[in-house]
């Protein structure tokens, strides 16, 4: 089980994207707004607010009384910690960033059909350069199914062999060649192994939609979004007991990605822990129940 702990992506570590931030106007305080009108903040937060009042000139849109945060921006949305939330362009998405020494970057929730990371440092030039196709072959298990199948892809996905050089610039780019790409959330960060995954580790997911049956029995169905969850049993050196507790005290309340095992999208969670516990049984090997509940 490895954990890569984020950076905060700011203006400064944001260089470019392809992705216009253009979804609405921007905010203007002498400017007067009808009730539902929306404008972005393009600056420091790039979030979306919608009116709550008509005649609504010169409110700060922190003030909840007029206005309502809807959202991230669109170019934003891949960093405000939604997964649900997917960033999205026709054909490609491309961020560039400027993040310093980072060893792993994970992306979630995402609609494409490859990713390309490049890590450039001024120096020593390309030290990084690889493409990962996200056809996924897990629903074919014989000839009729090779033929008839729908093409499936992976949705998440954790590269955890970037190599950190602090001065270096990242291009990510998410491609859906004729389509539309879209991510849900892009996190890079430094990367910690807290002990190795046992067999039988246990997947699923918490449904938030809503399901009611009418006086008649016909369903009404409110699709909403839903998180991962996993649970799974780890074992660890003991001189390393003292570390990992250390860790999951210190990010008890931050999200964190969590690789359970790196081939398998599934066991690829971005949230918190709810609860784990480390079992001493020997003068080698400890033990430790983990479980992980994702964010929607």
């Amino acid at each position: 089980m490895k954990i890569i702990r984020p950076t905060t992506i700011t203006d400064a570590i944001l260089t470019s994207s392809t992705v216009a931030e253009t979804d609405y106007a921007a905010y203007n305080a002498a400017t007067t707004y009808a009730l539902g009108d929306r404008v972005i903040v393009t600056t420091g937060v790039h979030k979306i607010y919608e009116s709550l009042q008509a005649g609504n000139v010169g409110h700060a849109v922190t003030d909840d009384s007029w206005w309502l945060e809807i959202s991230a921006t669109n170019r934003w949305k891949v960093f405000d910690g939604k997964i649900a939330d997917q960033t999205s362009n026709a054909t490609s998405i491309n961020y560039v960033l400027a993040p310093g020494a980072i060893d792993a970057i994970a992306l979630l929730n995402m609609d494409a059909t490859s990713v390309q990371i490049t890590l450039t440092d001024p120096t020593y030039g390309v030290v990084y350069d690889q493409t990962i196709d996200l056809v996924s072959t897990s629903n074919v298990v014989d000839g009729y199914t090779y033929f008839f199948e729908p093409i499936t892809r992976r949705t998440a996905l954790a590269l955890l062999d970037i190599p950190p050089y602090s001065a270096a610039s990242g291009s990510i780019t998410i491609a859906n060649t004729g389509g539309t790409a879209k991510v849900g959330e892009i996190v890079l960060g430094r990367q910690s192994d807290i002990g190795e995954t046992e067999y039988g580790p246990s997947i699923g997911i918490i449904d938030y939609s809503k399901k009611e049956a009418d006086t008649f029995g016909n369903y009404i169905v409110l699709e909403r979004a839903y998180s991962k969850r996993i649970s799974c049993q780890l074992f660890l050196l003991n001189g390393k007991v003292d570390e990992v507790v250390r860790q999951l005290e210190l990010y008890r309340a931050t999200p964190l990605v969590w690789v359970a095992a790196e081939d398998f999208s599934s066991l690829i969670v971005y949230g918190f822990y709810k609860s784990f516990d480390i079992v001493i049984p020997g003068p080698t090997v400890s033990n430790c129940s983990l479980e992980i509940e994702g964010l929607t």
